[in-house]
């Protein structure tokens, strides 16, 4: 026994440790450890919950089950919701199953032989165990930083099972494969996060100096392929210091936030928005001739000057210079922003709140 158990666990540890993408759902990158604990443990169904919050758990949601569609989410737990993609799938309430609720919240793992008598698991009598033939269950307990994650439930159709330590210990390794993938899946979330950051601007969401590098070089490179033109427009916004100097930081800074807002309700989706620094942004315009951004940047202007822009009870309007140019597509982006900029400066010297195209 002790050798067939050192197989099975080497088995499960050599699968849990291949490299798999974590950039999908809880399915995908959980199906492989489940279904061999399922084949390992021959039993019929293994699955993962997990709680909605660690620190003040309110329910467990069942986020891979070996009775799914291998490595899938059935369609009707889909959901396009990104604040809460796991609206639509299986849960349980603290409220309803206080009792279970509490043995999983100990860290214990629950050997239910018979899972209609065993204290832990009764509660799911009438509602859970008896509709789905389950008879007896095994709950493992995945831990994150020592504190409960949430459960590897195993269940059996095929009447009262004797779990013994050996099966125990096997189930929590199970657990212990699930908690590193999630932990993997924590560390990729926290990376794509980072690296939203580092091309974001804090304060007003828009992309920054570096994505704009970034962003242009493709498109220099794709509109030189494909032959087309591409513009930019650079928007400078009018007296902003005296804004800083007469309101404080925090209003100049609600000004730049409801700007931003302004700008990208004209521009279009594939238009990109970087604010360069200080009061100073760049709009580039793929596949937009000169002529066609020197009439965006107009209809910017119309709608900065129109912005109202409001803090509490002050109400304050702005206004912007613009300056346009093509960008040239053989040489370096950094003579595109010049050009530019020197329209912007022939703006400001023009009166402000106009647009110049060079």
């Amino acid at each position: 026994m002790q050798n067939r158990l050192s197989e099975l666990t080497q088995r499960l540890r050599r699968i849990s440790s291949e490299e798999v993408d974590v950039s999908g759902e809880y399915p995908s990158f959980l199906s492989d450890i489940i279904h061999e604990g399922q084949l390992s443990l021959g039993i019929d169904c293994i699955s993962v919950w997990l709680f909605d919050d660690i620190n003040h758990p309110v329910k467990l949601i069942n986020v891979a089950n070996t009775d799914w569609p291998a490595g899938q989410v059935p369609s009707h737990f889909q959901t396009e919701d990104e604040e809460d993609p796991l609206a639509f799938y299986p849960s349980l309430k603290y409220t309803d199953f206080p009792i279970y609720f509490s043995a999983i919240s100990s860290g214990v793992s629950i050997a239910a032989n018979d899972a209609e008598q065993d204290e832990s698991t009764l509660e799911f009598n009438g509602i859970y165990l008896q509709p789905n033939g389950i008879t007896t269950m095994l709950d493992t307990v995945i831990f994150k930083n020592g504190i409960p994650l949430g459960v590897v439930c195993c269940e059996g159709r095929g009447g009262v099972r004797e779990w013994s330590e050996t099966e125990v210990a096997y189930a929590e390794m199970i657990a212990d494969c699930c908690s590193r993938r999630l932990l993997v899946k924590e560390l990729w979330q926290l990376q794509q996060k980072l690296r939203l950051l580092a091309f974001q601007d804090a304060l007003t969401g828009l992309k920054n100096r570096r994505y704009l590098m970034d962003f242009t070089r493709r498109e220099i490179s794709r509109h030189l392929r494909n032959g087309s033109t591409l513009s930019a427009v650079m928007v400078d916004l009018d007296h902003f210091k005296r804004i800083n100097d007469k309101y404080g930081h925090d209003v100049g800074d609600v000004v730049l936030r409801q700007f931003s807002e302004c700008c990208l309700q004209i521009l279009r989706t594939e238009d990109c928005l970087c604010r360069l620094g200080g009061e100073e942004f760049l709009a580039v315009l793929p596949a937009t001739k000169l002529d066609d951004a020197a009439t965006v940047a107009e209809r910017l202007r119309a709608a900065v000057e129109a912005l109202v822009i409001k803090h509490g009870a002050l109400r304050l309007q702005i206004t912007a210079s613009f300056g346009v140019c093509e960008v040239e597509l053989q040489q370096p982006f950094s003579q595109s922003l010049k050009l530019a900029d020197n329209a912007v400066y022939q703006a400001k010297r023009a009166g402000r709140n106009c647009v110049v195209v060079v």
